[in-house]
């Protein structure tokens, strides 16, 4: 499958950009004192837990 060059530039800027705000991310958490940074962990836990059992509006 074919795509044209915009697209691809398209998705790979994208692409790119995600990676950058990931890596600055963890690049930040990995900065915080040890408490912060486990609080901000478990709350990303409990969050995901939540997110899983969401029902989906149809």
């Amino acid at each position: 499958m074919d795509a044209d060059d915009f697209v691809v530039r398209n998705l790979t800027d994208q692409i790119t950009a995600f990676t950058t705000v990931a890596d600055t991310m963890r690049d930040r958490l990995s900065k915080l004192p040890t408490d912060e940074r486990e609080e901000i962990e478990e709350a990303s836990k409990i969050l995901r837990k939540a997110r899983a059992h969401e029902i989906m509006p149809t």
